[in-house]
């Protein structure tokens, strides 16, 4: 029979016996959960061992573990170890399974106990009592997947994973540790909800066994991307920051030695290489979370200022230097960023930024290489939309002076040289990397869409590229490889590229600095043997390519406010590299300057057109706003252009020109030679406006112009048929004279009749509107048909039709301005007609008094040279008025007149000198008979005789009138001026007749005069002079032999016998 307990007599018995009974279960359940815990340890499950596979209850493997858990919340460190246990052993069986090995143990029994001890964890920290023990059960896990990790390393199953997402399928496929691994996600979110700090602490102190919990990071991260991506940042912001404090005290004060400083780092590489490895991971996801996360980052840790009166500001500041520590980490998450940041890439935000690094000692985010090296290194390899926005930065902080603005203080001078300094080696590694990419482009690669070549291959950007050598000649490596840039630039698109970028450098060097045009032949001299026609092609699109560039521009830019100091450049440097052309010996033909092709070859008109063009414009707009010291500029700088054409183009050679090595004759159209011809003759007439006495360098300018122009149109460069068409300058030239003739020479307008008649004509037609009203269509229908008989023209010089009283006082007042410049231009004129060849002089001759014949015979006035009989040419005589009127009214005119009576093609002024007579018969023949003509008349009398016989139309024989006139009455004055009408109505020249007489003379026949003089005086009646020399004996005697020779010398002979 069973012995059964005494109760107790008293409460403190039964307590006794109650904590005595409690003592005893626990014991109990000790020694049951210690009996299971000891039954291996690690080495042995590695070593094979059936350590919990001999054991054929799950539930003994299982409760003990949950009593101790449930029962003694103190140790559940030794619980999770001996869960830790378990796991170990299972997995080391699944790999051998894996592996082949032959195994004697079941181990599904371990399976079971793992898998339902992992649940009842799960369940566990899923109600709010497990919270207490989160963290702890946290620590336990990372530590238990280090472990694993580091003991299975290395065997037959893990060498195949090199990576960590690698790593961690493989863990996966195992069903313990997938259960394992939905633990740790279980806690991570529950503690990053609850205590995020705990959280990230417990995650960083596990990341110092580094690649071993590389493979735990990159499972959170998977799973937790949105919730621990903040968190991720600001824990690392903070431990690296502890770090380098750490590390700064300890060498401030020299505490510990070298090897304490190398176990800090060691320790602190691999928790950052953990952080690295899943920011990296999440990077690559392309996470939007993330994204938006760094971008703040960089903003805050930019913007962020210390606190007034706090110490360790740049201590602080180190938001910014563990970003730029995580991306050395990673050359694809550095693309990611770049791309996904670009906003944020600015020179200013960059300037701060490096600041910031500099602030941290280099050892502590690169400690083998120096972070140019490192950046080269990146560029080397980035993709090519990163490789652009790096180089667009790099420019410029490397070009641009002006990004440092804000930034310039004293403080801060040095530290942005040495920034500039630093950031140009990496640019110019990078200008290496785009010249490769340049020149290895085969037929399906466009290598001119890379960015960082697109970028700056037009408009503002390449215009600063441009600028930027010029600004940097004192720094030849900097320029160096600012031309090797451009020739990339050139080498990726065309010739017309290159041809564009050779343009802007002529168009924007100034004037006053031709020294830096050795930029541009140092661009040449690289790129021209890729495209040996760049500049011929720059040449035969000259025109497009300039308005092309001065419309890229930048609206704000000197070059596009000052587009007269733009012409000023293109002007003085086309003469620059013209003479350098000339003046270069000839080497090895990719070294010659003439290889190059700077001359413009058969392109030389229209370059030269286009110039003179906008000269023209430029200068007209400058004299009409009054500024004359811009004027004379432009004016110089055409002069010496023209100038070295000539040189350029010249076949002789001086004492002077020994040094010129290259020469060529002149390839132009006759189209373009006209064109030319009318800018020179536009460019004189308004360089002859600058003539006057406020300005005493005018006379100077335009005989510079006008010495140049007349080589360029008549010197021996020039192909002989293409001379032989100068001569028409000389009438262009005139022709623009008499369009300006009013405000060159202060005269009046020639056609000024004309433009009083279409008023009187519009006056009319108002009066016939009127007079309808009041007459009828009767008198309307007479007035049409009289217009229809005769025109308004005709009417007018007949009388029929009254004429308006002038519009200005034909009287003008003498003008010292106007006057000096008759005399200049007349001078100018003078010298082209009767200097040079025999042709030359002929064909200026006739061009010149073609253009006076067309603008005082204009009008349908008389302007033929055919003479009819007096009384029948009399009846047009307001005619002859109208042209002796010009004539006298335009001294212009009158000096045109003198120059060609010079000439030997004064016949062709026979319509003028026709209405002078008519108009000198008209007065003698309307003064009474019985006196002598008035003076003004003996003077035009005396005018007209000198021109005819030195122009070589009036015989010597008839040169006496004048004399004669002196004692002869107005009648008899009136009957010789009649028989020398009747002397030109015989003669009958014409404009053949002078043509074929300056045939005769070109072709080396003796000079007679113009043909039938000699019968035309024969058919005259001389006896008029006779009888008038008669009637004024002895006064006239001396007469006699002048006009009678040959009667003269019969009357000798017989007073002889």
């Amino acid at each position: 029979m069973e012995n059964k307990p005494k109760l107790p007599k008293s409460v403190e018995s039964i307590e006794k016996a109650r904590l005595d009974e409690k003592y005893a279960e626990t014991v109990q359940i000790f020694e049951e959960f210690h009996k299971i815990a000891c039954l291996g340890d690690l080495t042995s499950i590695y070593r094979s061992r059936a350590c919990f596979a001999a054991e054929k209850r799950k539930s003994a493997l299982v409760k003990p573990a949950i009593d101790v858990f449930r029962a003694f919340p103190a140790s559940r460190p030794t619980v999770f170890h001996y869960t830790g246990l378990l796991i170990h052993e299972s997995a080391h069986h699944w790999f051998n399974a894996q592996e082949n090995v032959q195994q004697v143990s079941n181990i599904t029994i371990v399976n079971e106990a793992t898998c339902e001890l992992l649940d009842f964890y799960m369940k566990f920290f899923a109600e709010t009592d497990g919270n207490s023990g989160l963290e702890e059960c946290l620590q336990w896990l990372c530590e238990i997947c280090s472990e694993l990790s580091s003991k299975n390393a290395g065997r037959p199953a893990m060498l195949p994973a090199q990576q960590n997402a690698e790593i961690l399928q493989i863990w996966k496929s195992n069903d313990v540790i997938d259960k394992l691994l939905s633990l740790l996600s279980i806690c991570v979110t529950s503690s990053l909800a609850q205590n995020s700090v705990g959280c990230m602490r417990a995650l960083f102190e596990a990341s110092r066994h580094g690649q071993h919990f590389s493979w735990i990071w990159l499972h959170i991260a998977t799973l937790l991307q949105g919730s621990i991506i903040t968190h991720l940042l600001e824990s690392g912001a903070e431990q690296f920051r502890t770090y380098v404090i750490e590390i700064s005290s300890r060498k401030t004060v020299q505490t510990g030695g070298p090897a304490v400083l190398n176990i800090i780092q060691t320790e602190y590489e691999h928790k950052f290489r953990a952080i690295s490895d899943v920011f990296n991971f999440l990077m690559q996801k392309r996470n939007p979370e993330l994204q938006e996360a760094v971008s703040q980052l960089i903003v805050d840790s930019l913007d962020f200022k210390p606190a007034a009166g706090r110490g360790g500001g740049s201590v602080n500041r180190l938001g910014f230097a563990f970003f730029f520590k995580l991306v050395t980490c990673s050359l694809k998450t550095l693309q990611i960023l770049v791309n996904t940041n670009c906003h944020l890439i600015t020179p200013f935000n960059v300037i701060r930024a490096i600041r910031q690094v500099q602030t941290v000692e280099k050892s502590l985010i690169l400690p083998a290489i120096t972070f140019s090296d490192f950046i080269k290194q990146i560029v080397e390899d980035v993709d090519p939309i990163t490789h652009g926005i790096i180089f667009e930065l790099l420019v410029e902080l490397v070009y641009n002076p002006a990004v440092f603005e804000g930034e310039n203080l004293p403080e801060f001078r040095e530290s942005n040289e040495k920034i500039r300094a630093d950031c140009f080696p990496v640019l110019d590694v990078m200008i290496s990397r785009i010249i490769r990419i340049a020149h290895s482009a085969g037929g399906y690669k466009c290598s001119s869409l890379h960015p960082a070549i697109q970028l700056y291959s037009s408009g503002e950007k390449l215009q600063f590229i441009i600028d930027s050598a010029k600004n940097c000649t004192d720094n030849l490596q900097m320029t160096s490889s600012i031309i090797r840039h451009l020739h990339a630039i050139s080498i990726a698109f065309d010739e017309s590229k290159a041809a564009e970028i050779a343009l802007r450098f002529l168009m924007t060097t100034d004037f006053g600095d031709s020294k830096k045009l050795e930029i541009l032949m140092a661009y040449l001299s690289a790129t021209v043997p890729f495209y040996p026609q760049m500049l011929a092609k720059m040449w035969a699109e000259f025109g497009g390519l300039r308005e092309l560039i001065a419309f890229s521009f930048d609206p704000e830019s000197p070059l596009k406010r000052d587009s007269i100091h733009v012409h000023m450049n293109l002007l003085h440097n086309f003469r620059t590299i013209f003479d350098w052309e000339l003046h270069t010996a000839p080497a090895a033909p990719k070294n010659s300057y003439g290889f190059w092709k700077l001359y413009p070859g058969q392109h030389i008109g229209s370059v030269l057109n286009t110039i003179l063009t906008n000269t023209v414009k430029i200068c007209w707009e400058l004299q009409e706003a009054n500024k004359l010291s811009e004027v004379i500029t432009i004016y110089r700088l055409v002069t010496k252009l023209i100038e070295g054409v000539c040189q350029s183009n010249s076949t002789g050679r001086t004492a002077a020109d020994q040094n010129v090595k290259n020469s060529r004759k002149m390839v132009i159209t006759l189209s373009q030679m006209y064109k030319l011809m009318a800018q020179f003759a536009i460019l004189l007439k308004n360089a002859l406006l600058l003539v006057g006495r406020d300005l005493p360098d005018g006379i100077v300018i335009f005989e510079e112009l006008r010495a140049q122009c007349l080589y360029f149109l008549f010197g021996n460069h020039l192909d002989p048929q293409l001379s032989r068409f100068s001569p028409v300058f000389v009438q262009i030239f005139v022709q623009s004279c008499y369009a300006d003739a009013k405000k060159l020479f202060h005269e009046p307008i020639i056609d000024h009749g004309l433009e009083q008649l279409l008023d009187e004509t519009q006056g009319l037609g108002r009066i016939l509107d009127m007079q309808e009203l009041v007459d009828g269509p009767s008198v309307i229908g007479q007035l049409k048909s009289l217009k229809m008989r005769d025109s308004a023209l005709a009417m007018l010089h007949t009388g029929q039709l009254k004429r308006r009283r002038l519009l200005e006082d034909p009287v003008t007042v003498e003008n010292e301005n106007a006057t000096q410049r008759v005399y200049v231009v007349l001078d100018a004129i003078r010298l082209m007609c009767t200097s040079g060849k025999l042709e030359i002089r002929i064909g200026c001759s006739k061009h010149l008094a073609q253009a006076l014949l067309q603008t005082i015979c204009k009008d349908s006035l008389m302007s033929d040279m055919r003479f009819d009989e007096w009384d029948s040419e009399a009846e047009f005589i307001h005619r002859h008025v109208e042209i002796a009127q010009r004539i006298a009214r335009s001294p212009f005119s009158d000096g045109i007149l003198r120059i060609l009576a010079e000439t030997r093609s004064f016949a062709y002024c026979l319509p003028i000198m026709k209405s002078k007579l008519a108009v000198l018969l008209n007065d003698t023949e309307k003064f009474p008979e019985h006196v002598a003509i008035s003076e003004p008349t003996r003077q035009k009398l005396q005018n007209w005789v000198f021109l005819a016989q030195k122009g070589g139309i009036l015989p010597g024989r008839l040169a006496p009138i004048c004399d004669l006139e002196q004692f002869s009455t107005c009648h008899e004055t009136h009957l010789m001026l009649v028989e020398i009408w009747r002397f030109f109505v015989v003669r009958q020249l014409n404009t053949a007749t002078i043509d074929t007489y300056h045939m005769e003379i070109l072709r080396g026949d003796v000079d007679e005069g113009l043909p039938a003089e000699k019968e035309s005086i024969d058919k005259i009646n001389t006896s008029v002079f006779r009888i008038i020399i008669q009637n004024h004996l002895p006064d006239s005697a001396h007469l006699f032999p002048k006009i009678f020779p040959l009667e003269f010398e019969f009357l000798k002979l017989c007073k002889v016998e």
